[in-house]
């Protein structure tokens, strides 16, 4: 005989509802005291048909069969409800998983970033590994909705996601990688949304080290759109990595006032 919570999340899965919260469970079985409730979650949990989003939380995922491989199911189907709903955040799922979204990263990602506003630690459910970021400004970002028949999520823009890729070198493996994918990124761009990407970050220099990177990548339209976003904005001589070799040597763009080391490899044509 199936217990009353076995019963619940059968229903709910029958009913496409993968997001649970104790709250709810706890409405659906008012003759359960919370103890008991809480000892039956735990044994689902051991058994694997349900996972915590994180430690604490009050929101559960249920793990249907195809999913039990993974731990959780896919995280189209619960990323939106755990941080906009759950935790009441705003976000966005950026840098290297955004642009692995818009087929844009040669190499698998192998953990999920996030944007958000505070500094979180990082979150294991099942086998997706979260991995947040902080601006302070996530809200006022540009962002779309990534959409699948399993659900969606937010997502940077192909503009915002090549902004942050370059203002955050650290997180994304560095120059090199960054520049292998703008190019593949740059085709998804268009003008105007670069210009809205720049007009809300509101990042001088990174703007300056991403036009003379698309200028490298023989994107001219685009680079001409960050030139004229910063004709009117001061500017000053930088490096194009945030950790430059000082002793390096190193050749001056003009136009963005960026140096560029010697041996950085030239795009083809």
């Amino acid at each position: 005989m199936q217990s009353p919570l076995t019963q619940v999340l059968d229903e709910a899965e029958r009913r496409g509802k993968l997001n649970l919260r104790t709250a709810d469970i706890a409405r659906a079985l008012p003759d359960v005291s919370a103890d008991a409730l809480r000892q039956a979650l735990h044994r689902q949990q051991q058994k694997g048909r349900i996972v915590r989003t994180s430690r604490g939380s009050a929101h559960w995922l249920l793990v249907p069969l195809q999913d039990a491989s993974a731990g959780a199911p896919p995280l189209e189907t619960w990323l939106d409800a755990y941080l906009s709903k759950s935790l009441g955040v705003p976000y966005y799922v950026c840098l290297l998983s955004a642009a692995e979204v818009y087929g844009a990263s040669p190499q698998a990602v192998m953990v999920t970033q996030v944007m958000t506003t505070k500094v979180r630690r990082p979150v294991q459910v099942g086998r997706h590994r979260l991995v947040f970021l902080k601006h302070a400004r996530t809200s006022d970002m540009p962002i779309r909705w990534h959409e699948t028949p399993q659900g969606r999520f937010k997502i940077s823009t192909p503009e915002l996601t090549a902004l942050d890729l370059v203002s955050r070198q650290q997180a994304t493996g560095g120059i090199a990688r960054i520049m292998e994918v703008l190019q593949s990124l740059a085709p998804d761009m268009s003008e105007d949304g670069l210009s809205a990407a720049l007009d809300a970050t509101q990042e001088v220099p990174t703007a300056q080290r991403l036009g003379a990177l698309l200028s490298r990548l023989h994107h001219a339209a685009l680079a001409k759109r960050v030139a004229d976003w910063l004709d009117t904005r001061r500017t000053r001589r930088i490096a194009l990595t945030l950790d430059a070799d000082t002793g390096a040597a190193s050749t001056l763009d003009p136009q963005f006032k960026v140096s560029m080391p010697d041996t950085f490899p030239v795009a083809n044509t």
